[in-house]
């Protein structure tokens, strides 16, 4: 009975140790650091008319800033299809932690156009609205095709992870 069980455990351990160390399949894996990574994340931003005054008596609305396919200094700002509906790409200036948009570039929620500029990440700008926990900060402006001459202005914080700052 000894001798079975000890051949049953060496077959187990050894079939065990062989599935770890089995690569195949992965080998064209390629676990990349976004280029834009400073810039990506998930945020809880406001849009302000140009005076200051919340825009539309809104209040945070959850956006993500990620990499494009490409992994260049270009990222998406997608608000979800939320309030502003804004789904666009905008170039980062990756030492300066600023980026802004071309004029007039497609928004694809909407169909339109819109012109990102003035953005920057501040690096420990910003806090959880619960928590206090330190994140960083986003601020940025966009000139809509349905609102020609007024520049919004967009402010917020990163997602801190705390359940208690949800919004």
């Amino acid at each position: 009975m000894k001798k079975f069980l000890f051949i049953a455990i060496t077959i187990v351990t050894s079939t065990l140790w062989i599935s770890c160390n089995d690569d195949e399949g992965y080998e064209d894996y390629d676990n990349f650091e976004a280029v834009t990574k400073d810039f990506n994340g998930d945020w809880f931003i406001i849009g302000y008319f140009p005076d200051g005054s919340i825009a539309y008596g809104g209040g945070y609305v959850l956006y993500t800033t990620s990499n494009t396919a490409a992994n260049d200094e270009n990222f998406w700002i997608d608000d979800h299809g939320a309030f502003f509906e804004i789904k666009t790409t905008v170039q980062a200036d990756l030492d300066d932690l600023v980026f802004s948009g071309p004029e007039n570039a497609p928004e694809l929620i909407t169909g339109g156009t819109v012109t990102v500029s003035n953005g920057k990440i501040i690096k420990n700008g910003g806090r959880g609205s619960a928590t206090g926990t330190v994140v960083d900060s986003i601020y940025f402006e966009a000139e809509f095709d349905w609102d020609p001459g007024t520049v919004y202005q967009f402010g917020g914080h990163k997602r801190s992870g705390f359940l208690e700052d949800e919004h």
